[in-house]
């Protein structure tokens, strides 16, 4: 009998185990009543979680079969008030008093948040003391208050090294700027003056675990792939791409982490403004996905491998492919059979009010180098022969090129990558790309003049 009794809770612990995979309550003194909401965090936006009410005892319990996935998560109390948790144990307990939720808590069953709370409760404490001296200006005030600065300064570092390896320990630091270094000299004696681009460049991500998935549930590592690479835009893109390999090799092979500073980086090149970037998009998917499938899915796969098959013969340097189309008196005209030293294609929709606007800066661009070997090779978007011939008349573009797409078997939007209208390219003597992109009229001129007359 005691046997079965025994095999009974046996069974009985582990089915809870089994229902209940993860389990957060919370106690909460001054609320009753609430609705309680547990967010996870992606990025700069929080995504509910879970739900639950808190009693009238102030108690609120979150629980589901699966476990959570591990990573910075907010509890939303009502009233506007919330706090950080981080969830890495997947059952644990807590009490605080709503009115002071920071200095109030205490966990149960949670080293990593009582390592994280010790944390906080140590810069409120210390920030509250910061605020009143603020506000003071006489020497001795202002002396404490630096004191305070440098001592906390000095407790993140500590911390970090004393329990380096817990989240707690990896998000702190993920918060701390980089730590300069003196700038070593040159031969001539003088300090190395590019030393702090240098070691921006090396050194951006020295403070975040890249090798942990739990990171990518926070707000920390999203903001600071566009932040390291929007200052480096200058750079050439045979650097650009090593960069961006560094950054994802600092990931382990077949993670989360990997999966997400891929795509990360290769968003940041898709969507840049500058031209060429384009190059790094395309490596990048060919390395990263097309090598290494098992991190996507059949349909992203197949999508990228269309993508990089037109992208590639668009890229700066590469010879565009050819279209045949039909001009205004109806003959066929191509693209490649065009004489002339530069080639502006120009890829326009009747009805785009930025191509209402652009259109007569082109129409002037071509008037000036014209006659020095200048030509628009202009196909419109659509068929509509009506409304074409308005648009050439309206616009004054008779002396361009015009070609309309009879038979609708062009594609411009995945052949030529004309996602927006107007798209351009200009083009050499032998139709290879030497500029593209969402273009000035003064930047076209500038790569116009530089291939007239080669």
């Amino acid at each position: 009998m005691k046997y079965f009794y025994l095999l009974t809770i046996s069974f009985v612990c582990l089915s809870s185990q089994l229902f209940a995979q993860y389990r957060i309550e919370a106690k909460f003194k001054n609320l009753r009543d609430s609705v309680c909401y547990l967010t996870y965090y992606y990025e700069d936006v929080n995504y509910v979680q879970d739900s639950a009410k808190v009693n009238a005892n102030g108690v609120v319990v979150f629980q589901a079969k699966q476990n959570l996935e591990p990573g910075l998560y907010n509890l939303m109390i009502g009233g506007w008030k919330s706090i950080d948790i981080l969830v890495v144990e997947q059952q644990f307990s807590f009490e605080a008093d709503a009115k002071d939720l920071v200095n109030s808590i205490k966990f149960t069953g949670s080293r990593e948040n009582d390592l994280f709370y010790s944390y906080q409760q140590k810069i409120v404490r210390e920030g509250a003391k910061i605020a009143l001296l603020e506000a003071k200006t006489d020497s001795v005030s202002i002396n404490k208050k630096y004191a305070i600065q440098y001592e906390l300064e000095q407790y993140r570092k500590k911390f970090v090294t004393a329990f380096a390896g817990t989240f707690a320990s990896k998000l702190i630091k993920a918060t701390m700027p980089m730590d300069l270094p003196p700038a070593p000299k040159l031969s001539n004696g003088q300090e190395d003056p590019l030393w702090s681009n240098k070691f921006f460049v090396n050194h951006f991500f020295d403070n975040f675990d890249l090798t942990d998935d739990r990171m990518i549930r926070t707000p920390y590592i999203h903001q600071n792939v566009a932040s390291y690479f929007e200052p480096l835009t200058y750079l050439p893109i045979d650097s650009l791409i090593s960069l961006s390999r560094k950054i994802v090799e600092k990931a382990g092979r077949n993670t989360a982490m990997r999966k997400y500073l891929i795509t990360k980086t290769t968003g940041f090149f898709e969507t840049s403004k500058t031209m060429g970037h384009d190059a790094v998009f395309v490596y990048m998917m060919k390395k990263y996905y097309l090598q290494e499938p098992q991190l996507w899915d059949e349909n992203t796969i197949k999508l990228v491998k269309e993508r990089v098959f037109y992208l590639e013969k668009l890229l700066i340097g590469s010879k565009i492919p050819d279209v045949k189309l039909t001009d205004l008196a109806g003959k066929e005209q191509t693209l490649h059979a065009q004489n002339a030293d530069c080639t502006i294609l120009y890829i326009y929709a009747a009805d785009c009010g930025h191509c209402k606007n652009f259109t007569p800066q082109l129409v002037q661009l071509h008037r000036r180098y014209a006659d020095k070997g200048l030509l628009v090779f202009a196909p419109i978007f659509g068929n509509d022969l009506d409304t074409w011939g308005e648009f050439i008349k309206h616009y004054q573009t008779q002396d361009f090129v015009n070609v309309i797409d009879q038979t609708g078997n062009v594609n411009f939007f995945q052949e030529f990558d004309a996602q927006y209208t107007p798209t351009i390219y200009i083009l050499d003597k032998e139709k290879r790309v030497v500029g593209k992109g969402n273009l000035a009229i003064e930047d076209m001129e500038q790569i116009v003049v530089r291939y007239l007359g080669k």
